[in-house]
């Protein structure tokens, strides 16, 4: 046994035979190839943080995400809908529709508006997890700083439509 350098892996225990396979240094390592943003697509994907310093700064990709990011998400999905509900409620009692993307689905009837609120906003969402490592513009702000804000605003929306039926 050497104590300078560790033993090759599979190496016999005979002096001055060749190692059978290259030290554990000498393989090349895995991480120099950096996880991409398509990697989330992966079924296995075992990246679900970073553990070293030095490759949280700047922009870095996961294959898994935490609980936390699918709550945010699923969060945000079901306010999307509610709000498609509160909506409608507020046209049937004399409101109005100021976005005019929304107001061409409401001119299909019900069932288009809340299908395309539900697809428009569930087809960020994507973009919002994947990237939610990202840095705007080099500073400290991350895209994922957006979830919780875009869940604060939607909360706050449903308030101000309450209000607006019960007031």
């Amino acid at each position: 046994m050497t104590y300078g350098r560790p033993e090759p892996c599979g190496a016999g225990s005979g002096a001055g035979e060749a190692p059978a396979t290259p030290f554990r240094r000498d393989i090349p390592d895995r991480r120099r190839r950096p996880t991409g943003p398509l990697d989330a697509l992966r079924i296995f994907g075992r990246r679900g943080r970073v553990r070293r310093a030095p490759d949280r700064v700047g922009a870095y990709f996961l294959d898994r995400f935490d609980a936390t990011t699918l709550a945010f998400t699923l969060a945000i999905l079901a306010l999307s809908l509610i709000d498609g509900l509160l909506t409608i409620e507020l046209l049937d009692r004399n409101g109005e529709e100021i976005n005019p993307v929304m107001r061409h689905f409401l001119g299909h009837g019900h069932g288009p508006f809340l299908m395309a609120k539900y697809c428009l906003t569930a087809a960020g969402l994507p973009f919002l997890v994947v990237f939610k490592n990202w840095p705007f513009w080099g500073t400290r702000f991350r895209v994922g700083y957006l979830l919780p804000l875009v869940l604060a605003l939607y909360v706050a929306l449903l308030t101000y439509q309450l209000h607006l039926l019960h007031g």
